[in-house]
């Protein structure tokens, strides 16, 4: 088939993340295949209509999360993706604040015990929970715009 006969759809993949976050780039896979590093929250492909396994990767290559899209013509196809960690998010700065303070202020005995039992629990249970969601680390969905 001709190049010119063939018709590209818009395909835009969006990162929906917290204002206060890092703003890590990702990875993206279409069908196997390494398509770029997004940097921005919000990029656009052009693509021929049909389905894809869309694979979006963390800078940490062991966390992503993949679906299968349908590209269809005569619309704008959007993929949005957003990480699972909210809460874990905000405990972390949490314990970040209490960490730099005890730079500054030393908790009497028995809290600073407690304080580092806790901390490093914390952190433990963190770590497991990533490698229980590592293969479906970000939350993906699909949505068309306009109806061609």
């Amino acid at each position: 088939m001709d190049n010119a006969q063939i018709a590209y759809q818009r395909l835009t993949i969006e990162k929906d993340c917290s204002e206060l976050m890092a703003k890590l780039p990702n990875r993206i896979f279409i069908n196997g295949r390494f398509v770029g590093i997004m940097q921005q929250k919000k990029v656009t492909i052009m693509i021929q209509e049909g389905t894809y396994n869309i694979m979006i990767q963390s800078v940490f290559p062991f966390m992503y999360a993949t679906c299968i899209a349908e590209i269809s013509q005569g619309v704008e196809n959007v993929i949005s993706f957003k990480n699972r960690e909210r809460i874990w998010d905000i405990l972390f700065t949490i314990d970040l604040v209490l960490w730099i303070a005890g730079f500054f202020v030393s908790l009497p005995e028995p809290w600073d015990l407690v304080y580092e039992i806790s901390t490093n629990v914390f952190l433990a249970l963190w770590l497991i929970y990533e490698f229980c969601i590592r293969k479906r680390y970000y939350r993906i969905r699909q949505r068309t715009i306009g109806n061609g």
